[in-house]
This record gives C-alpha cells, sequence and structure tokens, in this order.
C-alpha cells in the first residue's frame, strides 16, 4: 500500500495530469451522437486513455531508464510488489477520469449512451492493455521525452487504423482482417458488440486486450538499463 500511495501522490503533485484527468475528455462529450451507433466521443476517448496512460506511467519510466529499477532490485523490496503497486496506482486514477467520462455522458447525451456499466468494464481492460503498452514501449528507450514523442506517432497511427480515431464502419472491409490483429481495434469492436447486445463479441473484445496486456506485460517487466 505505500508504494501504491506513493504511485498516486507522485502523480498527482504534477497540475498538468490533474488537470488531464479531468478537463481533457470534455471535448469529447461535445460530440453529437449519430444514428445507429454511440456518440463518436464514446469511441474516440480511447484515444485520450492511450495518452493519458504514457503520461500517468511516467515515474515508473523513468525509474527505470536512471537506474532506480535495479536498486530497487538488489533492496529488500520485491520487483513486483513495486511494478504492481505504481500500475495499480495508475489505473486507479485512470478509473476515476473514465467514471466521470461516464457520468459526463449520462448528462450531455442521457439514453443515447445505454450500458454504461459494460462500457466502463471495457474502458478498463482497455485501459490496463494501453499501461501495459506504455511500460514495454518505455524499455525501449533512454529518455522518455523520445518514448513519448515516437509513441504519440504510434499512438495516433494504431487509433487511426484501428479504429478509434475514425469508425470502424468508415474502414473498408477488406482490411478488417488485418487491423484484427491490432490491440486498439478491439476497443471499439467492443463498442459495437455493446450497442448491438452481442455479449459474445463483448467478452471476446475483453478477453483479446487482456491477452494483449499479459504480452506486454510480460516485455516490460523485464529489468533493462
Amino acid at each position: 500500500m505505500k508504494f501504491y500511495a506513493f504511485a498516486i501522490k507522485e502523480d498527482l503533485r504534477h497540475p498538468v495530469n490533474s488537470l488531464l484527468i479531468l478537463l481533457l475528455p470534455i471535448p469529447l462529450l461535445f460530440i453529437p451522437a449519430n444514428a445507429g451507433s454511440y456518440p463518436f466521443g464514446i469511441s474516440l476517448y480511447g484515444m485520450v486513455i492511450m495518452y493519458s496512460s504514457f503520461l500517468l506511467s511516467r515515474p515508473v519510466a523513468e525509474d527505470r531508464m536512471h537506474g532506480i529499477i535495479t536498486r530497487i532490485a538488489a533492496s529488500p523490496v520485491r520487483p513486483f510488489t513495486y511494478l504492481a503497486s505504481h500500475l495499480l496506482g495508475y489505473l486507479t486514477l485512470l478509473g476515476i477520469q473514465m467514471s466521470l467520462f461516464m457520468i459526463g455522458s449520462m448528462i450531455a447525451h442521457g439514453d443515447a449512451v445505454h450500458g454504461r456499466l459494460p462500457i466502463l468494464s471495457l474502458y478498463l481492460s482497455f485501459s490496463i492493455m494501453c499501461l501495459a503498452l506504455s511500460l514495454s514501449w518505455n524499455t525501449l528507450f533512454r529518455s522518455f521525452n523520445i518514448s513519448f514523442g515516437l509513441f504519440a506517432g504510434l499512438a495516433s497511427l494504431l487509433c487511426l487504423v484501428g479504429g478509434v480515431s475514425i469508425p470502424l464502419f468508415l474502414l473498408p472491409r477488406s482490411i478488417i482482417g488485418y487491423i484484427m490483429f491490432l490491440p486498439t481495434y478491439w476497443l471499439p469492436h467492443g463498442l459495437d458488440a455493446i450497442h448491438a447486445g452481442d455479449m459474445v463479441a463483448f467478452w471476446q473484445s475483453h478477453a483479446i486486450l487482456l491477452v494483449f496486456a499479459s504480452i506486454f506485460l510480460l516485455i516490460g517487466s523485464k529489468r533493462r538499463f
């Protein structure tokens, strides 16, 4: 619990992170609803989750880059405890942001957004995947600024091709079979499944997001630098 509380305090001592949690999703609530689907902001919020996850995970990334992880490995503190506590702290902050976004969608869109609890659970799985991806990505770099600059381009591309920043129904059907191998695809796929009442596809999206998260965690939990 000590590391968990420290992780949250370490993020919140940066004012930009508090603004990130409270304000960044708000403009998405003003995107109007479309007939036959959720308001586009519900899917586009996935991009906010990706960037938020990366920025919130900055402390543990910098600890690795500065060699603090190596010192922790030589101390009585287990690296697993350190890493799990920090990731849980970041997930808690994302959970607050997601909950506020869902409350905002209730005010802005009312009954146009149904199934808010399933949507929130899907956001949670997507957040776990994004945190794991951020952890894995940062193992490739010695500078957080370089890492973030390249990640910004990667995240934009994944969201564009994966159907987060462009509705899936606008993408050519011929490429769907390929983008299914992208982790970002499974958020809009799951959202469409909730809207259509297809619970099999909904749980499939959950499972695949968590599989991606497991793979990224295995890669990102290796001690480097």
